[in-house]
């Protein structure tokens, strides 16, 4: 029993003892990684650029498309900027500060590179960077990108669009800043989280190097990212292409009523109706005016045409079916009935009239259906890049 209890003080002693010491040893590191950061910031000035020319490597992450606005032909995304410079100013030997071989320090609190987006708006959180034993920083910023681009809807909403984004130096040339393309995330989309409604195709990097006359002797480098994306079809295709073409379609079912039904002139109102409502939806969507203008606002306007065409071969047909119901001749002297009362002759259709509003109506169907047949399978079978 006296052994045992022995053996637990000695335990405890000893877990005691590697309490004390893990403290210890954390406190001398905290210490050493504090004096380290005051050291390192002593002999650093943000508004100084390292020693030149400065090594900078260049990618974007991307995390996903936050917003397309067609109206504006502004493209939002969210990505992660990821940089790596050097600095010859972040260099220590490890052995004096407990090994320690990196610290973070305050992304505003040190100098980068002014590597700034051409045309687009730049929007980023204020986070930390690492700065390494050898000179090296390395920042891994999120950012909001609103990237000015020209739409094209003209395969709408089959439409596949690009934009470009350029980042280069606003005042240092590749002499001073030598930028390259970090390879493992020179335009990744590792990380990048689906859109309902727009689906990324491509996401490439290009670096480019310019020399212009007013200064031979250098070069300013830039890196360009190139975005392709498209629509996701599948909403769409319900709320957009199909209630365009039925309704379109509801024009045929004009020519197959009775010219003197009054139910034929109904539907062709609400026919024409129904495609211009569409119409007014299609332009809160996108541009419907332009050279970059929807294919479907031009086939909604062109059924627009076909319906009102539609409406004045309804009254055409109406009025010679009419005019057959009514014409004809009949015995104006009447006869006289078994009760003495006078019969009115009964007057006889004209059924060449009748038959010739039929054979209109046939033929504008005939027409019509190919037109729509045509039509459809423009729509139906876009255009692809």
């Amino acid at each position: 029993m006296a052994f045992r209890d022995g053996a637990l003080l000695v335990v405890l002693g000893l877990c005691l003892l590697y309490v004390k010491s893990s403290e210890a040893n954390a406190d001398v590191e905290h210490n050493n990684r504090h004096d380290l950061i005051v050291k390192l910031m002593e002999v650093h000035n943000k508004l100084v650029i390292p020693r030149t020319p400065v090594q900078l490597s260049f990618g974007l992450v991307m995390r996903a498309i936050e917003d397309v606005d067609e109206k504006a032909n502004i493209l939002r995304i969210s990505v992660f900027s990821d940089m790596a410079w050097s600095d010859h100013r972040f260099q220590w030997d490890p052995a004096n500060y407990s090994g320690i071989y990196s610290v973070s320090l305050p992304l505003n609190s040190v100098w980068r590179p002014d590597l700034v987006p051409s045309y687009a708006k730049i929007e980023e959180e204020h986070v930390t960077v690492a700065a390494f034993v050898d000179g090296t920083v390395r920042s891994y910023v999120p950012q909001r990108l609103s990237i000015p681009c020209s739409f094209d809807f003209n395969d709408y909403p089959y439409d596949v669009h690009t934009c470009d984004l350029k980042f280069q130096s606003w005042t240092h040339s590749g002499n001073r800043i030598n930028l390259t393309i970090i390879d493992e995330t020179a335009a990744s989309l590792t990380y990048h989280r689906d859109n309902s409604q727009w689906e990324i195709l491509s996401f490439k990097a290009t670096r480019t190097a310019t020399t212009y006359p007013c200064c031979p002797n250098e070069e300013y480098i830039d890196v360009s990212y190139r975005i392709q994306f498209k629509r996701t079809v599948g909403e769409y295709q319900v709320r957009v292409v199909t209630p365009s073409i039925i309704t379109s379609l509801l024009i045929l079912v004009c020519f197959l009523i009775p010219p003197l039904s009054g139910g034929r002139m109904v539907l062709c109102s609400v026919v024409i109706l129904g495609l211009l409502l569409q119409l007014a939806i299609l332009n809160l969507t996108v541009p419907i005016r332009g050279p970059n203008a929807p294919f479907m606002a031009d086939f909604l306007c062109f059924s627009v045409f076909l319906a009102f065409f539609a409406a004045i071969e309804s009254v055409v047909s109406m009025n010679l079916s009419s005019w057959g119901s009514l014409s004809g001749s009949g015995n104006n002297n009447g006869d006289a009935s078994k009760d003495g009362e006078e019969l009115v002759a009964q007057p006889k259709p004209n059924l060449f009239l009748m038959q010739l509003a039929r054979i209109i109506d046939l033929v504008c169907f005939v027409v019509f259906t190919v037109v729509f047949a045509i039509g459809g399978a423009i729509i139906l079978n876009p255009k692809t890049e």
